[in-house]
């Protein structure tokens, strides 16, 4: 008989592959490449024993090699209508983050709805962020969680206008960061970097090519292939 783990496997491989996502190694991550981004479907599992179910986008132009959630994150869903979303709903009704292995039969049930809860995020993440400008345009958006408006955030629109082409927008983005004396090294770096790149939106095609050899350099670091040219396109100046 198959275990837990490979009964995710199994479930995940059928549902994802087509859509042209690829397990990670041998985790509970399943990824695919979109040149600027990779979005990332990954089966966590707590210390518990429950598999929650996080869709997510990591964007290639910020300096941290590990798989961040950039953009998404876990989702929440109804077991009895399949309805999910990305922020706990205070609606009444019953929401779940995790199934649990009970038995073989109840697990693959659960599973069946995860993933394809997950297929329908995909397509939705996809579509929703198609290019840098949609980025921009969603992480300019009023923001409904405090923890949405961090600095990661500001710095994410911020590059994200800068790929398309808005140079001032990516500099209010970027001018927001700035870390005090008290601030740990993480946010120092980060308030280094946004103010090397504000100081080139005087210049939109220098900040162009700086993030996007900010992704090329991120791309080699977690070993994908070469920035495919072109990618992503340089907006009509």
């Amino acid at each position: 008989m198959p275990t837990p783990d490979q009964m995710v496997v199994a479930a995940a491989q059928a549902e994802l592959r087509p859509l042209g996502l690829r397990r990670h190694n041998r985790t509970r991550v399943w990824v695919e490449d979109r040149d600027w981004w990779l979005l990332l479907v990954v089966f966590e599992r707590s210390r518990s024993g429950e598999t929650h179910l996080t869709v997510a986008a990591k964007f290639l132009w910020g300096p941290m090699q590990e798989f961040t959630y950039d953009l998404g994150g876990r989702l929440f869903w109804r077991e009895e209508t399949g309805d999910f979303t990305t922020e706990w709903p205070q609606d009444g009704h019953v929401w779940v983050q995790s199934i649990r292995h009970v038995d073989d039969d109840q697990f693959a049930a659960g599973l069946r709805q995860i993933t394809g809860i997950a297929r329908q995020r995909v397509l939705q993440l996809r579509q929703e962020i198609a290019s840098p400008a949609d980025v921009a345009k969603v992480l300019s958006a009023p923001q409904s969680r405090i923890t949405a408006t961090s600095w990661w955030h500001a710095f994410h629109a911020g590059a994200a206008a800068g790929l398309s082409g808005d140079a001032e927008s990516a500099r209010k983005h970027f001018d927001r960061i700035r870390p005090d004396r008290v601030a740990v090294e993480w946010e120092r770096e980060l308030g280094r970097r946004a103010a090397a790149l504000s100081a080139l939106a005087d210049d939109p095609r220098a900040l162009f090519r700086r993030l996007r050899g900010d992704i090329t350099d991120m791309r080699s670091l977690l070993g994908l292939p070469d920035t495919p040219p072109g990618s992503p396109p340089e907006p009509v100046w």
